[in-house]
This record gives C-alpha cells, sequence and structure tokens, in this order.
C-alpha cells in the first residue's frame, strides 16, 4: 500500500511540474507574440494576412519593393484595446517618388496636411532598427517629419475624433525632398 501512495505522489508532482512548465511556456509565447516586429522578412506574411482578413489592408505594398534603396517596417500586434499597427518606410530614387505621387495624386483619396485635432501617430521607423526593445513600445519610432504628403485612407479624422475607442487610421505619406514613401495602419 505505501509503495502505491508513493507511486501516486510521484506521479502528482511530475503532473504538477509538466503543468507549470506548460503554463509557463504558453505565457512566453503568448508574450511573443504581442511583441512589436521589426524583420522586413516578415513584412510580406503579416501584411498577407491582415489584408486577406480586410480590405482596410489593401493600400499596402503586398511586398518590400526591390527598388527600394533603404526600408524599415514596423508592426505592434493588436491586442484588446491596443490597436493593429504597421507602419513601412521607404526611400526610392525621385523618378519613383514622383510617379508614386503623381499616382495618389489622381487617386482620389483626400489629402490633409496634417492630424489635426487627433495625435499624431508615431509612424516613422527608423532605419537600421533590427530588434524592438522591451521597454517601450515605440522605440524607433517618431512622428511623421514635416514636409510629407498626407493621403487617407478610407479614414476620417473627424470621425476619429468623436469616435476615438474604435476607429481606423491608415494613410500613405510622400516626400519628394527626402525621396520617401510612409505607408501606415492603425486599425483599433
Amino acid at each position: 500500500m505505501k509503495r502505491i501512495l508513493k507511486w501516486i505522489g510521484a506521479i502528482i508532482v511530475i503532473l504538477l511540474i509538466l503543468g507549470i512548465a506548460g503554463i509557463a511556456l504558453m505565457a512566453h509565447s503568448f508574450k511573443k507574440s504581442l511583441e512589436p516586429k521589426v524583420s522586413l522578412n516578415k513584412y510580406e506574411e503579416i501584411v498577407s494576412t491582415r489584408a486577406d482578413s480586410s480590405p482596410r489592408y489593401s493600400f499596402l505594398p503586398v511586398a518590400i519593393d526591390a527598388e527600394a534603396e533603404a526600408s524599415a517596417f514596423y508592426h505592434i500586434p493588436g491586442f484588446l484595446q491596443g490597436g493593429d499597427v504597421i507602419c513601412l518606410r521607404q526611400r526610392f530614387p525621385k523618378e519613383k517618388i514622383a510617379h508614386l505621387l503623381s499616382d495618389l495624386e489622381q487617386s482620389g483619396r483626400t489629402e490633409v496636411s496634417d492630424f489635426g485635432e487627433i495625435p499624431a501617430p508615431t509612424c516613422y521607423p527608423n532605419y537600421g532598427i533590427d530588434k524592438p526593445s522591451g521597454d517601450n513600445l515605440f522605440e524607433g519610432l517618431s512622428e511623421l517629419p514635416d514636409g510629407f504628403r498626407i493621403f487617407l485612407f478610407e479614414s476620417d479624422l473627424e470621425d476619429i475624433k468623436e469616435n476615438w475607442n474604435h476607429n481606423f487610421l491608415a494613410f500613405t505619406a510622400v516626400s519628394l525632398s527626402e525621396r520617401e514613401v510612409v505607408y501606415y495602419v492603425d486599425n483599433w
């Protein structure tokens, strides 16, 4: 009888250890899934997944353009009240930027000079960022510098001001002088 009780006790201890290890592994995996993603290699997969689930992501490039002289990407996965944020910054030859700007001017998208009464988004990732910070979710990001022309995509700044709790901000911003384009989505 004592032997059976020892075996039962050992089995219970092993099951407790395995259960605790399983919970710790799930918690670690969950935490990792919510960390910002900055690898250019992940861009295509993330955008493809979002575009498959909603047409609101359709204006984003499906892949990193091979003609880009420099690229920076930042993604913060949405969770609870936190928005799903995607930023892509690219530098191109002046001719390509001029062509992109011409396409945007003819697209019929609303152009704004700033974000009005809503807070300016942190949508400008640094080039060369290769690892997100564990301390500051927005480390490596800043506000869009002056001189960019901003073309909204399915976004209404007045509606965002009134309905700030659940909304959608998306735009393409272009600077001829910097030869840059920034694509941005915040879906919260």
